[in-house]
């Protein structure tokens, strides 16, 4: 969890050492994955009375929200089925990443990233990216590419910066556009859900648009990621552990490989496989949804294992609230502040959105070097 901005102890660098600490200890204590350990206890939860909310009743709403509250506060996970997103541009976005990220790499490259706002957009080269750098460990770099895209318009006349659309594959820019336009509509479902979902925890009247109020104007990351094929190896790993900065994840996949780090009934931790299920986006709590939360929420430790039959792996993360108004400066956000049952201290003094980002932006542009 990022403590940075914990009220008692304001650790000023852009990655607190609790999160360090948190990330190392999961590390040393789960070991390599196990292949007779059991998957995560990730639930399946329905969330079509929000999505077509029409069709709903009150009561499938409120279990809806009881189940979204009960994952939340346990593994921080949860796959999510009846969120509307349309099969064909699903379908769509994969087949024209993939068909992307198997292009030469001169083709590739045509795309590479730029920085927009903290925010890198377009094509990311293989390994360039080190988790581990960015916690100071020792390891490989990240073996994977990614392309990045974000809005391709103005909100409310602020301006959000430009994708990159190759020109060597049709119809890549409606795909991707499609795509993002669901990704922000079920963004919204979600945070409609996790506002509920804290308001029943805490006790508080929480109008049901509070969190879409508190990241407002940000807008979301889609980051496509491709693993190459490679024979798998229980003790390898793809992408290092870490935890999510923002708000949540919305992930696409459809292979495994994702493993979170839980423990067992027995106190023991683990890295358990979260279970991919046909047609579902894998939701998580992020660093600062569980802020938010005054550490309710479980923003959980995990990473992608190399686990695949020696086939490439394909893997679409949308990352709530990462983009940032180019105009935008730090004294013109709200700071977000704990949201807190009666009589209850906060944990963590209110920052903004944008303040949190940036120190941890900032650090990527030191590892970046190493």
């Amino acid at each position: 969890m990022a403590s940075e901005h914990r009220a008692e102890e304001v650790d000023d660098g852009p990655l607190a050492d609790q999160q360090k600490v948190s990330i190392a200890r999961a590390e040393a204590d789960a070991g390599p994955p196990s292949s007779s350990s059991p998957p995560a206890p990730v639930p399946e939860i329905n969330i079509s009375s929000f999505a077509f909310p029409e069709k709903a009743s009150e009561t499938d709403r409120e279990e809806v929200i009881r189940q979204v509250l009960a994952a939340c506060t346990s593994v921080g996970f949860m796959n999510v089925v009846g969120h509307g997103v349309p099969q064909p541009i699903i379908g769509g976005l994969l087949a024209t990443l993939s068909e992307f990220f198997t292009s030469p790499v001169e083709q590739k490259e045509k795309c590479v990233s730029s920085p927009q706002n903290l925010i890198h957009r377009g094509y990311t080269y293989y390994q360039e990216e080190s988790t581990n750098a960015l916690f100071n460990r020792p390891g490989p770099r990240d073996l994977r590419e990614a392309f990045s895209f974000g809005p391709a318009d103005h909100q409310n006349g602020r301006p959000f910066g430009s994708n990159t659309y190759p020109d060597f594959i049709p119809d890549f820019r409606p795909c991707i556009d499609a795509y993002y336009a669901e990704m922000e509509r079920l963004e919204k479902v979600m945070l409609e859900i996790f506002t509920l979902a804290l308001a029943r925890a805490t006790r508080q009247a929480l109008d049901p648009g509070y969190l879409q109020q508190q990241i407002q104007p940000n807008r979301g990351l889609v980051k496509a990621v491709w693993y190459p094929a490679c024979e798998p190896s229980a003790g390898d790993v793809h992408l290092e552990a870490h935890s999510d900065w923002g708000s949540f994840t919305i992930l696409l996949t459809t292979a495994p490989g994702l493993e979170v780090c839980v423990k067992s009934e027995e106190g023991v931790a683990q890295w358990r496989s979260v279970p991919v299920i046909p047609g579902a986006f894998t939701i998580n709590v992020a660093d600062q949804l569980a802020c938010w939360s005054n550490d309710r929420f479980v923003s959980c430790v995990h990473r992608v294992a190399n686990i695949a039959s020696n086939q490439p792996r394909l893997s679409v993360p949308y990352f709530s609230m990462n983009i940032l108004p180019l105009d935008s400066v730090e004294t013109d956000e709200k700071k977000v502040a704990c949201i807190c049952a009666p009589g209850e201290r906060p944990k963590y003094e209110p920052i903004s959105v944008r303040a949190y980002l940036k120190r941890n932006f900032e650090m990527l542009k030191v590892t970046d070097k190493k």
